[in-house]
């Protein structure tokens, strides 16, 4: 058994060396995976912007792009990629931050509702205002929301850095990215531990977010204590060379 056994390896062994002789015997033969779609499909658009762009302002070629897309075959778009005007990374990060025990739908509940709950105080202050102050009051929850994390965005970061067996708070300027994490962290870290218990969570984090939106509450507030924390150190900001 233990014979055969050693055989079958040695035949693997001699046809894998093989194989590897022909692949550089002819460099131009290359070893690619296989896919479900023929060399006559087309890449799917996702671009929203595609979609968005008025029949008018059209060019010839847009135009006949899209009528030959009326014909030609088209492969599915990936998951985690869609071509729906609804569709906003920005919210979908928010959403998936605040998501536990991987419940999708019902952090896709919540945000649906936070941002219903924005819109509706919103418009009842529009109601309530006088009409030389209407025009001044943003309705839109969606633009509510960009603004109150753009607002909430820290510009300097503290990064532990390691000199001389001592780790030093050195001030750094933040990426896009952290910058966005640490916004969406701090706001729903905000709702979760400082907010009252029986307070449901869209209501929370609609009011955390309006109150974002003019610069206000305690998520500005941790953003300047940042700034503040990254000004006293200024002197140890060659430490990250």
């Amino acid at each position: 058994m233990a014979a055969s056994a050693v055989k079958a390896v040695r035949g693997w062994s001699h046809l894998t060396l093989g194989v590897q002789s022909v692949v550089l015997r002819f460099p131009g033969l290359t070893q690619v995976r296989w896919s479900c779609y023929g060399p006559e499909y087309r890449d799917p658009q996702i671009d929203k912007e595609y979609y968005r762009k008025p029949l008018a302002k059209l060019t010839e070629e847009e135009k006949f792009d899209q009528e030959l897309r009326k014909t030609q075959h088209i492969k599915a778009a990936p998951v985690m990629k869609t071509s729906s005007v609804f569709e906003d990374p920005l919210i979908s990060k928010f959403t998936n931050m605040m998501m536990k025990g991987g419940n999708k739908v019902l952090a896709r509940s919540l945000m649906t509702q936070t941002l219903e709950a924005v819109k509706m105080k919103q418009f009842e202050k529009y109601h309530a205002a006088p009409a030389e102050e209407e025009a001044t009051i943003e309705r839109n929850p969606y633009t509510i929301f960009h603004q109150a994390l753009k607002n909430c965005e820290p510009v300097i970061g503290l990064v532990p850095i390691p000199k001389g067996g001592h780790f030093y708070q050195v001030p750094v300027l933040l990426a896009y990215q952290q910058r966005r994490f640490l916004a969406i962290k701090w706001v729903i870290t905000e709702c979760r531990e400082k907010k009252h218990r029986r307070m449901l969570m869209p209501e929370k984090v609609s009011h955390e977010l309006l109150q974002a939106f003019h610069s206000q509450r305690p998520v500005i507030k941790r953003k300047h204590n940042m700034h503040k924390m990254a000004e006293a150190n200024r002197a140890l900001a060659h430490y990250c060379w």
